[in-house]
């Protein structure tokens, strides 16, 4: 994978003496020098937004004794986990900073969090004369460890997907629902966006007002307390307390984009003017911080927990958090993919816009053609190289977000663009059992790197992204081949889903979206003469409903595919399979024509 020749590290905003420490990037050349050396790897796994990463580089790694030891005895490796998740992935030991001890083959020897300054003194020696001490037992425990590796991937079973799975995940959301103040399990709370996802979802499926009240319960908990900012508006990272309050204050992308899905999907079925301003707030903190107006959106906002206490005219007066304004892939394409669900709710086009202006950035600069792949990340520094190809969660957001643009704008580029990433994961990314498929794996299949990275892993959550896509193609295509990867790709999750409790949300939403198709709305017109059909199409209360925009004078090939005529325009049709109704040329009978078609093709299963 590419990597920067001298990346540029980043240390706490605050003073320290951490950069004195001869850092070197995760890649060949480190663990080379690991060998040649006989040094073991000290391995620092760190955010930029993240306070006790500050803390350490302020404490730890600012001691006199600790950074003279480190540049002595060991081969320093510094990895930022928004830059690399494949690699926080594997080595993460329980939250940031993470402080690794690895072996020059990438084996772990120790590992913890955040390790205090006199503690780092006495760990730093122990490790280093174990490892110098040992090497024949510590080359038997490695080779034990890849075995045992080896076999739990092997173990690895596809079963049958059912209505069960999604019973069953539901029911762990219920049951991990806190009823006083919202949100799932104890304290601390983290902004549970895929499991308010699938209460919204059921209960527009079967009308539960149970479920609409613990999304609501906990969206307005989060909204009326502390975890959001009062005074700028978004969401911070999570709260250390049941309540949500005494929050941890780093701002991040990826968590204000769901959550801004959540408040839509909320108030489309709820009206109120409070949810509304909620999800307005939160646009208004993305466009307003985290955001380059002309082309993407930034990754985080760092921590400062005394100045989120000040009001708002104090704000402007004091320094504030340090903006991360590196693109990340994944996380702009969630955060396109909220902006287009905006525009058409909101009726605000401008959003569309945004949403579709970022979307053709990234695929102009994190696009590699010759291979086919998103990279992960592009600097904000001029000259920047886009870095890291062949990680699935990019490809698959990317993927999706392709798609509700194609949904939004009527573009055919964007499912095009869409297909040739599904195409890419087939080839380089999928999981086969028996020659079937079973799901796809974390990283493509390039040569491994060191240590763990060799071990291909099989992540759920980004898998049901992967389903989705596959389903969704699936059914705009009528492509039996596209619907048969989604299978096994929900399948090769039947035996790991359970061990998540509620955060398989996202996968029993694809499970249930697999089993009862939803309807497919294919609006035949101009952009212009059908834009009253299609905006009644996107506001439809389906889940999961699919919209396409079909120019008779532009996709003659496709209509032909589809089987449907030219004429009359405009006019939508409702589709179930290959079966469609007659034409529908007025936009408030398009929900009555879908009701008409769901109970004429199949019964209820829910």
């Amino acid at each position: 994978m590419t990597t920067d020749a001298h990346p540029k590290f980043h240390f706490s905003p605050r003073p320290n003496r951490a950069g004195e420490i001869r850092w070197r990037p995760w890649g060949d050349d480190a663990f080379r020098e690991a060998h040649e050396t006989g040094k073991p790897v000290l391995l620092s796994l760190s955010a930029v937004w993240c306070h006790w990463c500050h803390v350490m580089d302020e404490t730890s790694y600012s001691d006199e004794g600790v950074i003279s030891y480190i540049n002595e005895h060991y081969v320093p490796v510094r990895v930022d986990n928004d830059q690399r998740p494949d690699v926080n992935a594997r080595y993460n030991m329980g939250g940031w900073p993470t402080t690794a001890f690895l072996t020059p083959d990438g084996e772990v020897l120790a590992g913890s969090t955040y390790v205090p300054p006199d503690q780092m003194k006495e760990l730093l020696p122990k490790v280093n004369v174990y490892y110098r001490s040992n090497r024949d037992e510590v080359a038997q425990k490695v080779a034990e460890a890849r075995l045992r590796r080896a076999a739990a991937l092997g173990e690895q079973s596809s079963g049958e997907v059912t209505s069960a799975i999604f019973d069953a995940v539901l029911q762990n959301v219920v049951s991990s629902h806190d009823p006083v103040f919202g949100g799932f399990g104890e304290a601390p709370k983290f902004p549970p966006t895929e499991a308010i996802d699938l209460l919204l979802y059921a209960h527009r499926c079967n009308g539960d007002p149970d479920l609409l009240h613990m999304a609501r319960k906990t969206l307005e908990s989060m909204g009326n307390g502390e975890v959001f900012d009062q005074e700028w508006g978004g969401f911070f990272r999570y709260a250390t307390r049941r309540d949500w309050s005494e929050p941890h204050y780093e701002k991040m992308l990826e968590d204000n984009a769901n959550l801004l899905r959540d408040l839509l999907s909320l108030y489309r079925i709820s009206g109120a003017e409070a949810h509304k301003q909620l999800a307005t707030r939160t646009i208004d903190y993305l466009d307003w911080k985290l955001r380059d107006n002309e082309r993407y959106f930034y990754g985080s906002q760092d921590a400062d927990e005394q100045f989120y206490k000040l009001s708002r005219d104090a704000r402007e007066r004091a320094d504030e958090p340090y903006i991360d304004r590196t693109c990340y892939t994944s996380w702009n394409a969630v955060a396109i993919s909220a902006y287009l669900e905006a525009s058409w709710t909101l009726d605000r086009p401008d959003l569309r816009d945004t949403a579709l202006k970022s979307l053709d950035f990234l695929w102009t600069r994190l696009h590699d053609p010759e291979s086919g792949s998103m990279y992960r990340y592009l600097s904000a520094e001029s000259g920047a190289k886009p870095q890291v190809p062949g990680l699935l969660g990019d490809q698959a957001y990317m993927a999706r977000a392709l798609l509700d643009a194609a949904e939004v704008s009527g573009a055919p580029e964007y499912i095009e663009r869409a297909l040739g990433l599904a195409r890419l994961l087939v080839h380089r990314f999928m999981s086969r059992r028996e020659g079937r498929p079973a799901g796809f794996f974390d990283v493509w299949d390039e040569a491994p790197e060191q240590g763990r990275l060799r071990d291909r892993q099989q992540s759920v959550q980004e898998n049901a992204v992967c389903a989705e896509v596959f389903i969704r193609l699936g059914h705009l295509l009528r492509n039996d081949e596209d619907l048969a990867i989604a299978k096994g790709t929900l399948e090769a999750s039947v035996s790991a889903y359970p061990h998540l409790g509620y955060f398989a949300a996202g996968y029993a939403r694809q499970v249930d979206a697999f089993l009862n198709p939803p309807p497919e709305i294919n609006i035949v017109g101009s952009a212009d003469a059908a834009a009253a059909l299609h905006q009644a199409a996107l506001r439809l209360e389906k889940p999961s409903r699919s919209v396409q925009l079909l120019d008779p004078r532009r996709d003659a090939e496709r209509l032909a595919a589809l089987s449907l005529p030219p004429k009359p325009a405009p006019a939508a049709y409702v589709c179930a399979g290959t079966v469609c109704s007659a034409p529908v040329t007025a936009p408030d009978q398009l929900a009555a024509a879908v009701e008409q078609m769901q109970n004429a093709s199949r019964p209820s299963k829910r």
